[in-house]
């Protein structure tokens, strides 16, 4: 299923998540490189007036720049949007493919309007549980049907057909996704460890370089210090190592869950397996939330 099968509101909260983050992640990035900067400016001491004058203009300017994007920050609370709209978009999407594959409160059974019926008024409950959003949610995407034509044309396969969907759409994609952000948040956290391991050793030769010629007007202490105490505040807030171990062990309990999937011969035991797939699903994005709230 592609995003546009999905519930109007994942749509929406999806593309509210992915703005926010955005906004916030290049708002953060902004502010600690204006800071690097105006630490950069202080590097050479000038001995005439006027230079020092530019210099202390520029590096106010800088701090100003930077002390607003700290106050828009608080007040726009992108971070806030960002999680708040990402748990409204994960949580339609559990309820679609429990839907789809008919599992539990949307039996095969259940005639098709009454499923939808049901369907509707627990995207509904979901949704009032996210009442600040509603004024970030794009009006044109809730716009869109609720039930689209690819769930109703799904929920209509025989067991076998939605367990190959539910397989190959949701686990297998859901693995692929987890297993490529694992890695790539090894890496991102080793490079910027080490940054931060060579400002930190580069301050060290700065100072070391003062003792030996004092009366140099070089100092690049300020300068290595602040971008080692930026880089740690940039691995801090995108948390690699954490997400690195959230998303492997939520791809090892995958593929543990995949292989059960063997056992599953009909309506009952699809909706069980997909009931355990999901909440697995789940629990990874609960630690995901309960850590961007920390």
């Amino acid at each position: 299923m592609k995003n546009k099968d999905f519930p109007n509101y994942f749509q929406a909260a999806d593309t509210a998540s992915i703005k926010a983050q955005k906004n916030y992640l290049n708002l953060n990035l902004l502010n600690l490189v204006l800071m690097v900067l105006a630490a950069a400016l202080t590097i050479y001491n000038f001995q005439s007036i006027q230079p020092k004058l530019w210099i202390y203009i520029v590096s106010a300017l800088l701090l100003f720049l930077s002390m607003g994007i700290t106050i828009l920050l608080k007040f726009k609370k992108y971070e806030d949007i960002w999680y708040q709209a990402r748990a409204l978009a994960e949580s339609c999407k559990t309820l679609t493919w429990r839907y789809v594959t008919c599992s539990e409160l949307f039996e095969y059974k259940i005639p098709i309007e009454n499923s939808k019926e049901i369907f509707v008024k627990r995207i509904r409950k979901i949704v009032n549980e996210f009442n600040d959003l509603t004024s970030k949610l794009d009006s044109k995407i809730l716009n869109r049907p609720i039930v689209t034509d690819r769930m109703k044309e799904i929920r209509q396969l025989s067991t076998s057909e939605r367990k190959q969907i539910y397989i190959e759409q949701r686990i297998n994609d859901q693995k692929d996704w987890y297993s490529s952000k694992a890695e790539f948040n090894k890496k991102k956290y080793n490079l910027w460890f080490w940054i931060i391991v060579a400002s930190q050793f580069l301050s060290i030769v700065a100072v070391i370089y003062l003792i030996k010629w004092p009366s140099s007007n070089w100092n690049l202490v300020g300068l290595f210090t602040t971008i080692s105490a930026s880089a740690l505040s940039w691995l801090q807030l995108k948390k690699h190592q954490e997400l690195k171990e959230a998303y492997t062990m939520a791809t090892q309990e995958l593929n543990f869950i995949v292989e059960l999937s063997e056992k599953v011969k009909n309506d009952e035991g699809l909706s069980k397996f997909v009931l355990d797939s999901e909440n697995a699903i789940s629990r990874e994005h609960t630690l995901w939330i309960a850590q961007k709230r920390k």
